[in-house]
């Protein structure tokens, strides 16, 4: 309290500390924790913002290792995605902003571990827990069909767990974008085990792609495997194009049915095509093996979930492979790394705050 000299009353002054939303990040802006991934890229850390003690996850991706590779187009591709995405089951972006040398992304922090970590450690899931989590990525892949995206690289690495069990989408490097109704694209990308036939044939393909892709997952969540999978990369290749889809004695009926749409060799007749100008996704999603969802609900995450990953608390990092989290964090110093202003200017436009989401 504070006396005032005009008047009998008192002079109540409140302090408030606000942080300035204009100022750009740098990565001093952060305490590094624990590294929680690698990859040819750069490395994901666990970091603490300083001034608002939140945590979050950093990726970081050096520029000079980008342009060697020509994939500047691919992670502005990802920024862009993950900027405008707002959906329950994808990673939302807080952050991101650069340096000379480097890229750094700043994400929700999602700790239960990759799906592939789970699936590798059980063998398989059963029916309703892999019915479960292809439902998630279903609405996940429809968000991004909606947005004209194509995601391209669906796989169990890139499927995160969260504290609760639900899933999260992540790694959006191999997204393409501004793809309408049935436009194709030639690129040949993705990860051997869930190349679609159209994808190895190079006769270009639509978003139909992933809902191969999808049906090659929810096949290995319920098996164990991929349906095609050889540990020789051309006989898988060659499996994809020509065997037929085979099923384990116990496969359940209606699982058997959605997973011979999904893998529909032909892209035009695949479940989810779209091919009569509906929406793909619908058509999956009225497909009696998803009979029991109420998809409102889901997208509430009003189901529990199946499976709650072993998770103390948000700073648990128990969830990661222990060659990464013993790591020292460091953002470690580039040596040799210049790039020119043409080059720099490539990037223009990277930073980005999401208010809406802090």
């Amino acid at each position: 309290w504070v006396p005032v000299s005009f008047g009998s009353g008192r002079l109540n002054l409140t302090i408030e500390y606000t942080p300035n939303r204009n100022k750009a990040l740098t990565i001093e802006d952060f305490d590094l924790l624990k590294v929680v991934g690698k990859g040819s890229f750069g490395k994901v850390m666990q970091v603490r913002k300083r001034d608002t003690q939140r945590v979050y996850a950093l990726k970081t991706i050096r520029k000079a290792h980008i342009i060697s590779r020509s994939e500047v187009t691919h992670t502005l591709a990802e920024r862009t995605v993950l900027a405008q995405i707002d959906n329950p089951f994808i990673v939302p972006l807080k952050f991101s902003f650069q340096s000379p040398e480097k890229l750094y992304f700043v994400l929700s922090f999602v700790n239960g571990g990759e799906l592939f970590h789970h699936l590798q450690r059980e063998g398989r899931f059963h029916l309703n827990r892999s019915r479960f989590y292809a439902a998630e990525l279903l609405c996940a892949l429809e968000c991004l069909h909606q947005y004209n995206v194509i995601y391209r690289d669906l796989k169990p690495e890139n499927i995160l767990l969260d504290y609760t069990g639900h899933i999260a989408l992540c790694d959006f490097g191999l997204c393409k974008l501004n793809m309408q109704g049935q436009e194709k694209t030639n690129t040949f990308c993705g990860t051997p085990e869930y190349l679609s036939p159209e994808i190895l044939l190079g006769q270009g393909y639509t978003k139909a792609v992933d809902w191969w892709t999808l049906g090659v997952l929810l096949y290995e969540m319920l098996t164990g495997l991929p349906p095609f999978y050889d540990e020789n990369i051309p006989e898988m290749y060659r499996k994809i194009l020509e065997e037929p889809l085979r099923f384990p004695d116990d496969t359940d009926r209606e699982a058997r049915n959605i997973l011979t749409g999904l893998l529909n060799r032909d892209p035009l007749k695949r479940l989810g095509s779209g091919r009569d100008g509906g929406n793909g996704a619908a058509e999956i999603k009225n497909h009696p093996f998803f009979a029991e969802i109420d998809w409102n609900r889901l997208m509430a995450k009003k189901y529990a979930a199946p499976f709650k990953p072993a998770v103390n608390s948000a700073m648990d990092t128990s969830n990661f492979d222990q060659e990464f989290t013993d790591e020292v964090p460091t953002d470690s110093v580039v040596e040799g790394d210049y790039l020119s202003e043409s080059v720099q200017r490539q990037f223009g436009g990277w930073t980005y705050t999401n208010s809406s989401r802090l």
